[in-house]
């Protein structure tokens, strides 16, 4: 639903931006054609009356009423030239002589009229234009999210299919734990119990759903989620450093959960044994650093990549946390320097 709201968003924002770029240079170019041809019907019309008149042999400065026209001549030409209307240059032949004069008029400003007009007309059709984006990034949109429906049916039902055995395979282990069996195969099937239940919970976390938020001290849930993997931690005989406080975060749980796990998960499965992982968490950042390299630290994050085949996963952890960390406006940093891996979650 958010993710199809969001496409929605960026299609109005981009159809709607688009067609005001396109008025704008439409409006521009019409206005000064508009501007060209109102010139040029004054000019036109200040000389049909300049012909139609009969100029005496001796004129000066005059306004002629039944005409509204002025005229300049002489010393008063340059001087008087510049004022405001429209004004044309016209040679007067008396006899022999060519006497040059300008005609001036002022007219109503028709420009101001025409980009009234053309305001009003710029609105109505921005009116249109946002009702017709609508419509077709509806009409769009429906096939994708038809394909999210189906998508969303096919990982309930294969979630659904996969639970069953995994609870099966789980319970089983609980057994056997109590009957203190704990030989090399044992431990291989509980590992890769684990594993499968981590995918299947990365899997379920893709369905889209609406997150329910709520005050959460990441503080608590870090150490909940070590208890939940203490099992790899001592398998690989990990020791954990950590540095942490009480921060309080607006989240939803499972959010939280998915950031914590994915972060603890590639931590554990790309140090070496016997090696140290450092947990730092403040009121700035979450931090997880560990032994180890990333060849692609710009890569990791993308969906279904993996850095090690043989660590085997889909490639979902780092792609969630990514996710996640955008929809709530959180920095993720990822470095890989001096065989260090460090993976900050910045709250900001």
């Amino acid at each position: 639903m958010f993710a199809e709201k969001k496409s929605l968003i960026y299609f109005l924002l981009t159809y709607f931006a688009s067609m005001i770029v396109f008025l704008v240079v439409f409006d521009y170019l019409f206005l000064k054609n508009a501007s060209y041809q109102i010139e040029k019907r004054q000019k036109e019309i200040i000389k049909t009356k300049l012909l139609s008149h009969d100029l005496r042999w001796r004129f000066w400065e005059r306004d002629f009423r039944d005409l509204n026209v002025t005229i300049y001549s002489g010393e008063m030409l340059l001087k008087k030239a510049s004022q405001k209307g429209v004004c044309i240059n016209y040679i007067l032949k008396r006899g022999f002589r060519d006497f040059k004069i300008v005609a001036c008029k002022i007219f109503p400003d028709e420009l101001e009229n025409v980009k009234r007009k053309l305001f009003f007309y710029n609105f109505l059709a921005l009116i249109f234009i946002l009702f017709i984006a609508y419509f077709l990034a509806k009409l769009f949109l429906r096939p994708m999210k038809k394909e999210i429906e189906n998508l969303e049916n096919f990982l309930r039902d294969v979630t659904h299919e996969i639970q069953t055995p995994i609870a099966i395979i789980n319970s089983n282990i609980e057994v056997l734990e109590m009957k203190n069996i704990n030989f090399k195969e044992f431990k291989r099937i509980k590992n890769a119990a684990f594993r499968l239940s981590k995918i299947l919970n990365d899997l379920k976390y893709l369905r889209f759903r609406e997150k329910k938020l709520q005050r959460l001290n990441v503080k608590d849930v870090l150490k909940e989620r070590l208890n939940f993997f203490i099992t790899q931690i001592e398998n690989k005989n990990l020791k954990i450093q950590l540095e942490t406080e009480d921060v309080v975060l607006t989240i939803d749980k499972e959010d939280l959960i998915k950031i914590i796990d994915n972060l603890l998960s590639n931590a554990i499965k790309y140090s070496p044994r016997n090696s140290t992982i450092e947990i730092i968490l403040n009121k700035e950042f979450l931090e997880v650093v560990n032994e180890g390299k990333i060849n692609e630290p710009k890569k990791i994050t993308q969906k279904f990549y993996r850095e090690s085949k043989s660590e085997g996963g889909f490639g979902l952890g780092l792609y969630i946390v990514k996710n996640i960390c955008d929809y709530y406006n959180f920095k993720l940093q990822i470095s890989s320097k001096n065989k260090k891996i460090s993976i900050k979650i910045i709250f900001v």
